[in-house]
């Protein structure tokens, strides 16, 4: 049968069909949903009395050890695992977080057991589990390795995001900076890449010795790449450890990756040490040969050197062909190191156009922000 033979008001009647099948669809959905979630919650609820007793019979030394057994094999069901983190929220809203101390310990039994078990499930049910290890701070502060801390381990060689970035974060709460260590030799054999800021914002979450972890993978940079090496150096520069004479030699040696060495530059902006002043220097007074982000970041970082001899140098840096390194030195001198108009006299009055132009540009721009200040003060 032809289309042109079918009559108009048959193709109404089968688009009207449709729509009601879409919305007896939804509406029957939405009815379901809501079921779903009420069992969810009354399921909750169950184990939230049952949770209870345990606690206290834990915290009494009244240890079950047939209750243990049989919560590792229901939790073996994702429903059932959402519930149980359900009823430990509600828990952790009434009971305080000593009492609950003895019960979570005896839940590292309950996380060995089901290691097997989402170890090899979809990537949503592994990231879930490893978010609940960290929830529940299960291993924290332990010494040896065990099933679960080698299960976080490879998990970080997960092709999914989420699975890697929940097994880190479990790593870090564990406190561990072997398991640390280990982990982060794993992604550099199988060539992972995660995100620099995840991976330094990570490392501060850690819950043992920061400085001694900090240590401890800056002594194995020779086995990373530079994309694992660089959070490794921001973490340091956040932290605020000592090493000084370690970035120095980073800083100075022109084999090292360029973005290794900027972020050298960067620690001695925040971390002020008198052996990388000339050094710093140096990379204004040759910007011509070298690449322009040398450069401005070493100008940035001569804010926090003030002198004569720092003062001039960023007046010749004001030269600079490149309008971000120009910036940078106006910037770290009127804002950084506070230089009087007066004492750029020679550069306002000299014949370079564009170093005059960059300090009226920094000057109207500070002018501006203070105006905004005034402005919102008054407001409110």
């Amino acid at each position: 049968m032809h289309v042109l033979s079918i009559k108009p008001e048959m193709i109404l009647y089968f688009y009207m069909a449709s729509c009601l099948a879409v919305l007896v669809f939804n509406i029957l959905y939405i009815f379901v949903d809501k079921y779903k979630g009420r069992r969810l919650e009354h399921r909750s609820l169950e184990m939230v009395d049952e949770i209870s007793g345990q606690i206290q019979d834990t915290k009494g030394g009244n240890i079950q050890e047939a209750y243990f057994f049989g919560l590792a094999r229901r939790l073996r069901k994702l429903e059932k695992l959402r519930a149980f983190e359900f009823s430990m929220d509600e828990i952790q809203k009434t009971v305080p977080k000593e009492d609950m101390k003895e019960y979570l310990e005896h839940l590292r039994r309950v996380f060995l057991e089901l290691v097997p078990i989402y170890e090899k499930r979809d990537e949503i049910e592994q990231a879930y589990f490893a978010s609940l290890v960290e929830k529940f701070e299960i291993d924290r502060g332990h010494k040896g390795y065990d099933g679960l801390m080698d299960l976080m381990i490879r998990m970080v060689v997960n092709k999914g995001v989420y699975v890697r970035e929940n097994a880190l974060k479990a790593l870090y709460m564990m406190g561990n900076k072997e398991a640390v260590l280990a982990a982060w030799e794993k992604m550099e054999d199988n060539e992972i890449y995660h995100s620099k800021k995840l991976l330094s914002d990570g490392l501060l979450s850690f819950t043992g010795d920061r400085g001694e972890l900090a240590r401890l993978l800056f002594g194995h940079r020779d086995r990373f790449e530079p994309r694992l090496i660089l959070p490794v150096m921001q973490f340091i520069r956040f932290l605020g450890e000592d090493f000084r004479s370690e970035f120095l030699e980073i800083m100075k040696k022109e084999t090292e990756d360029k973005e290794i060495r900027l972020e050298a530059v960067r620690y001695f902006r925040k971390y002020p040490y008198g052996p990388a002043r000339e050094a710093l220097q140096r990379f204004l007074q040759y910007h011509e040969f070298l690449d322009w982000e040398y450069a401005a970041v070493a100008a940035q970082a001569l804010a926090s050197y003030p002198g004569p001899d720092t003062v001039d140098c960023l007046k010749e840096g004001l030269k600079a062909a490149n309008w971000y390194v120009r910036l940078n030195c106006a910037d770290a001198l009127i804002v950084g190191l506070k230089i009087q108009k007066k004492d750029l006299f020679d550069v306002y009055n000299g014949r370079d156009r564009y170093a005059r132009e960059i300090l009226h540009y920094v000057t109207e721009k500070i002018e501006i922000k203070g105006q905004e200040m005034e402005l919102r003060e008054t407001d409110v």
